[in-house]
């Protein structure tokens, strides 16, 4: 009878530790997920390295074609100004979840920044007139302005949402920076504007202090 409550006992304690290698093993450790806000649409893979950690690897893209603004006042002339930028940038982060029943969330990582553009084209609305003398805006000509960020960045934010949801599905929320380095400015200008190309040096140290890109993300997660 001792052997065999001994046997019984011994399997018992089988049947435990292989019914805990099992729910191990079928522990959802993995996610995707989409998401939408700023730098733009993103895609995005997470990967579960302990209870609170997880490495995270995303790729946001966005487009702006043509968004043209018109009639906009400077000193005494009203100009149009066309506008397109592009944003393609890779993630490599982690997520911290310091609370065991809270999804709130530390993020940092590096951003690789392999697209950040913005092109500006300033033109003349109506006809310059100088003195008793009319020069059509074709003639004036047009200042062309383009501003791109490149190199690595890090970031850091917070926010709430698992990059792996506790369910199968799960929301999110993050507010952060890039900080990157200054942009690199090239300024054109062509007919009678062509002058104005000289002042880029000085552009470029207007903008110098552009070193923040916001990072405002809605997420929806899928676990597996």
């Amino acid at each position: 009878m001792k052997k065999i409550l001994q046997t019984i006992s011994l399997f018992l304690v089988c049947l435990g530790i292989q019914a805990q290698d099992n729910t191990e093993a079928k522990e959802m450790k993995n996610a995707f997920a989409a998401s939408f806000g700023l730098p733009g649409l993103g895609i995005e893979y997470a990967r579960k390295l302990s209870p609170k950690l997880s490495a995270r690897l995303a790729w946001h893209s966005a487009q702006l074609i043509n968004l043209r603004a018109e009639d906009i006042e400077i000193k005494d002339d009203k100009v149009d100004v066309l506008a397109n930028a592009s944003v393609s940038i890779i993630d490599l982060g982690i997520e911290y979840n310091p609370f065991k029943n809270s999804s709130f969330k530390l993020t940092t990582g590096i951003g690789f920044l392999s697209n950040v553009n913005t092109n500006l084209v300033v033109t003349y609305t109506e006809d310059v007139k100088v003195g008793d003398v009319i020069i059509t805006k074709n003639d004036v000509g047009e200042i062309v302005a383009d501003v791109t960020w490149s190199g690595i960045a890090p970031y850091v934010g917070i926010g709430f949402g698992r990059a792996i949801p506790k369910k199968r599905f799960g929301f999110g929320f993050e507010l952060g920076t890039y900080y990157t380095s200054s942009p690199d400015v090239v300024l054109t200008a062509s007919n009678l504007l062509a002058p104005t190309a000289s002042q880029e040096e000085n552009l470029q140290e207007s903008l110098s202090s552009f070193k923040f890109i916001p990072r405002i993300q809605i997420r929806l997660a899928y676990k597996f």
